[in-house]
């Protein structure tokens, strides 16, 4: 299994470049803060309440469970494999991350996807550090937690589900200082329990609008370019399929910057405006039926 310590600069310089963004990174590392110290949570109350807060019982009360969901290429997991660097200087303690295996489910002999998913939890938990916390990140998080009550579920793929919320289960009440991440593209195929259990589903949206002048405000820095080239590019970007996060940073800006080091000369507006009109948004996930009017 991958581990990665916290804090760490290079997941500094991940997170901090993750922009437009800045909602569901505020909200997961705010719920991460409580679920592995919930007694934050009561010096606040204490601060501010003179009686107890029955709102804030709902709060403590949850299960170590954070579920990102959304279309492909909108920061899924680059924000779960960064967000340990801001959550560790804000505990003010060690964070490891550690990454399950991509082949939890097994070749689907009976009783070997219970049997991964019951090793991966265990051997995770035996990296938490000491005085400090830990992340399991599950991604395709739908490989495993499948809703059982699609009628093409097979036994195995129940009974994995079930390990897997024994194990949420076992973590709310034998490891306070661990959370499981879950990451999926598919968050309407997950199992309603595992929806349940989630003390917070984040939802990655392809970004427009204020998103758009964000992460172009940020793209741009170091070029010279006018107010009304700015616009004209964010205008490009507005379509029936948005394009990703990662098609705006790893597709069309690294087209305009190649476009720029052929002709051996700067980079310009018209080399992001160029790609633009080159390069379509990634197509939309599956099963998305969000965009299904603009096919």
């Amino acid at each position: 299994m991958n581990e990665i310590k916290f804090p760490n600069p290079v997941a500094k310089k991940t997170w901090e470049g993750l922009v437009g963004l800045d909602h569901v990174k505020t909200l997961l590392v705010d719920t991460l803060e409580l679920l592995l110290e919930p007694d934050r949570l009561i010096d606040w109350q204490r601060r501010h309440h003179r009686r107890p807060l029955k709102l804030a019982t709902f709060v403590e009360k949850t299960w170590p469970l954070v579920i990102l969901q959304g279309d492909v290429g909108c920061g899924k997991s680059a924000i779960a494999s960064s967000v340990g660097d801001p959550l560790a200087r804000r505990l003010g303690a060690p964070v490891v991350l550690v990454e399950a295996p991509s082949n939890v489910r097994g070749s689907g002999l009976v009783g070997e996807m219970s049997a991964r998913i019951s090793e991966t939890f265990r051997s995770a938990c035996a990296k938490t550090p000491r005085n400090g916390h830990l992340l399991l990140v599950l991604d395709e998080g739908d490989d495993i937690g499948t809703s059982r009550e699609q009628l093409q579920a097979h036994h195995e793929d129940r009974a994995g589900v079930n390990a897997l919320l024994k194990e949420l289960d076992r973590l709310a009440t034998e490891q306070p200082r661990v959370v499981a991440l879950m990451i999926t593209n598919r968050g309407g195929a997950l199992d309603p329990a595992l929806m349940r259990r989630a003390a917070s589903c984040l939802q990655f949206e392809r970004p427009k609008g204020s998103a758009l002048v964000v992460i172009w405000s940020s793209l741009l820095e170091g070029l010279e370019v006018q107010k009304a080239e700015r616009d004209e590019i964010i205008r490009r970007c507005q379509r029936d399929v948005p394009y990703t996060f990662s098609d705006l940073v790893h597709r069309v800006g690294r087209a305009a910057v190649l476009r720029a080091y052929r002709e051996e000369r700067p980079v310009a507006a018209q080399d992001v405006l160029h790609a633009l009109g080159e390069i379509q948004p990634t197509p939309p996930f599956r099963g998305d039926t969000r965009f299904l009017a603009a096919d």
